[in-house]
């Protein structure tokens, strides 16, 4: 009896691994790759006209409708979601600038994007009827220059470069009967100046910041003349007695100077000046060093005089004389509070020390506006 017990326990362990073996799982398991795509010719850009329209990107996908977005970035462009694709919708653009959007479409990690644009309506800006090219030319003399401005857009920028200092917007008016033409008006400075002098004048509009006009203002420099001088116009209170009369200032030859005292001492600073036979309002001065250096002006007091008595300062320059030998200096336009007959040429410092010092001078010369 023992015997058998033990074979059907041994038969019992056979079995079981072939059991088991041969026994099938009780389920199954597939697994179903969620895609998303929007095929190449629906990322192509969108244009659409003034007046709006609807496009279509189709969209490949096997996710549920809730699953996936998409948006637009651009409140003036709407997006609608359906199977299988994304209708994109504008309005009528109202503006006269074009504008852009962005529609996103996305499912998780995924995103595509499709870039839009809309036409806006036809800006006009034109000066005196161009948009450029037009070039206003006035005179050295404080005066005002005009424009027309046609727009059908909103004229609220007129730009003059930070570098211009003499171009001021003055009025805007609009022109009689017209509903897009304005007068734009602007002072102009006098130009104290020889050299001509010129701004660009841009308009522009919050519209269609893109659409500008401009024109150009063109200044001619003032007109100077020389003032023919005489030894008897000239007089210093420092003349050297050795060397270098005054009437060499203006004998024409740079090879000769006038200088100062050196022999001698005085205890204010030297100066020549010069009395006009004719009163001016203004003048502009050159002067040439002589071809030796030293006792070149460094610093000098321009003072002028009704009556040869009571002198006011003109101008007081500091900086910017030269030093080198033979060099030359020719002033800005000195303008006075008052016509005046005489003109003084003081001299503080030199290149060799402070007044009162000599200096020299080989050539002076004084302009005056015709």
């Amino acid at each position: 009896m023992r015997k058998n017990i033990v074979l059907f326990g041994l038969i019992g362990v056979l079995v079981s691994p072939l059991g088991v073996i041969s026994c099938k799982p009780d389920y199954e398991t597939e697994f179903e790759v969620k895609t998303l795509i929007v095929p190449d010719k629906s990322l192509a850009p969108v244009f659409f006209p003034l007046e709006g329209g609807e496009a279509i990107a189709e969209v490949e996908t096997n996710v549920a409708l809730t699953g996936w977005s998409a948006s637009s970035n651009a409140t003036w462009l709407s997006v609608d979601k359906k199977e299988g694709k994304v209708i994109m919708s504008a309005g009528s653009n109202d503006t006269y600038a074009p504008r852009i959007a962005r529609v996103t479409i996305e499912y998780g990690h995924q995103a595509y994007y499709i870039n839009v644009s809309q036409t806006g309506k036809i800006p006009i800006l034109l000066v005196d009827g161009e948009r450029k090219g037009i070039v206003k030319s006035v005179s050295a003399a404080a005066t005002t220059v005009s424009v027309q401005v046609t727009s059908n857009i909103v004229l609220d920028h007129i730009l003059i470069p930070d570098t211009v200092d003499f171009v001021h917007v003055d009025a805007i008016t609009d022109v009689e009967g017209s509903m897009d033409e304005k007068t734009v008006t602007f002072k102009i400075d006098q130009n104290l100046s020889r050299n001509a002098r010129y701004s660009a004048v841009t308009f522009q509009s919050s519209d269609n910041y893109n659409h500008t006009a401009s024109f150009v203002i063109s200044q001619a420099g003032m007109i100077f003349a020389e003032i023919p001088l005489t030894e008897d116009m000239l007089s210093t209170n420092a003349q050297e007695p050795r060397e270098g009369p005054i009437k060499n200032l203006i004998d024409g030859n740079p090879g000769t100077y006038f200088h100062s005292a050196w022999s001698y001492s005085i205890g204010v600073p030297h100066f020549f000046q010069v009395t006009l036979n004719d009163p001016i309002e203004g003048c502009i001065f050159w002067y040439q060093n002589r071809n030796a250096s030293g006792g070149e002006p460094i610093d000098v007091l321009i003072q002028v005089s009704t009556d040869g008595e009571q002198w006011s300062d003109l101008s007081h320059i500091s900086a910017g004389l030269p030093r080198g030998s033979s060099s030359q200096y020719e002033s800005a336009y000195l303008a006075a509070d008052s016509p005046f007959t005489h003109f003084r040429f003081t001299v503080n410092k030199t290149s060799s020390g402070t007044a009162p010092r000599h200096f020299s001078i080989a050539e002076f010369r004084i302009y005056a506006p015709e």
